[in-house]
């Protein structure tokens, strides 16, 4: 069964994973720029392919039409 996250959940997964290592050694772990971490943290991008398979997830879009 599939469960879908939302974005807290992710960023919670993230964090996690994180633990108290610094923002750069993290995301030299990711194989991605702190800033883009940081942007990712902060809402304002989303994770791509390679965060997303280090966490072992996978992107699927769905669109729910409000009041259904």
């Amino acid at each position: 069964m599939k469960k879908w996250l939302t974005h807290a959940e992710l960023i919670g997964r993230l964090k996690k994973r994180q633990g108290k290592r610094p923002v750069r050694e993290f995301a030299r772990e990711l194989g991605i720029s702190h800033v883009y971490l940081m942007h990712i943290y902060k809402g304002r991008r989303e994770p791509g392919i390679t965060v997303l398979e280090k966490l072992g997830l996978e992107r699927e879009i769905v669109y729910r039409a409000e009041g259904l």
